[in-house]
């Protein structure tokens, strides 16, 4: 890569980068500025009345938007499952122990049988082995389960906190554009 193109390419890195910072800024800016709205009396109303109308615009703002912003919206929170550890004697599936003495204990068999040695002693350790490898099996393909059960659910909660963020976002501006429309009708200027 020449230098040429190294420094063009260092030059546009910079410059995206400077246009997200300045994109995330502005964001900021423009949702700040709905929360710190200045309302100032332009018929001399008193502060009396300035306080009055403010109230009863927050109530009409709140009833034409559905949104207040002293309440926004939450999602429930649940507890934290708990972790499952593979030395715990629940997690192996039920028959999965018999299941693998039974396979083992054929496999001893037929190894017995080739090598001529007694075949009685090859299936029974060929069915414990069976067994401890079969409940092993179990156990890690329950905690594997549990796990993408515990990260989707991580997930969805992370989804769902999202959505209620962006839903109170946008029901925080609703409510400032109702709510400045309501004073400005009733006299105010609202910056």
């Amino acid at each position: 890569m020449s230098k040429l193109n190294q420094t063009l390419l260092l030059k546009t890195a910079g410059l995206v980068s400077t246009f997200a910072v300045a994109a995330v800024m502005n964001f900021t800016v423009i949702n700040s500025s709905y929360a710190e709205q200045y309302v100032f009396p332009q018929q001399n109303q008193s502060s009396e009345l300035q306080a009055s109308d403010e109230a009863s615009c927050n109530s009409w703002a709140v009833s034409q938007t559905g949104y207040n912003p002293s309440q926004p919206q939450t999602i429930a929170t649940t507890t934290q499952p708990t972790q499952v550890t593979p030395d715990s004697n629940d997690s192996a599936d039920r028959g999965s122990g018999m299941r693998g003495a039974m396979a083992g204990a054929a496999a001893g068999a037929m190894i017995a049988e080739f090598g001529d040695d007694d075949r009685s002693d090859a299936a029974q350790n060929g069915a414990a082995i069976g067994a401890v490898a079969a409940r092993r099996q179990s156990r890690r393909s329950n905690i594997q389960q549990v796990e993408q059960q515990q990260q989707a659910a991580q997930q969805q909660a992370a989804q769902q906190q999202a959505q209620v963020q962006t839903a109170n976002a946008q029901g925080e501006e609703n409510f400032y554009q109702a709510r400045a429309a309501c004073l400005e009708g009733k006299g105010y200027s609202v910056n």
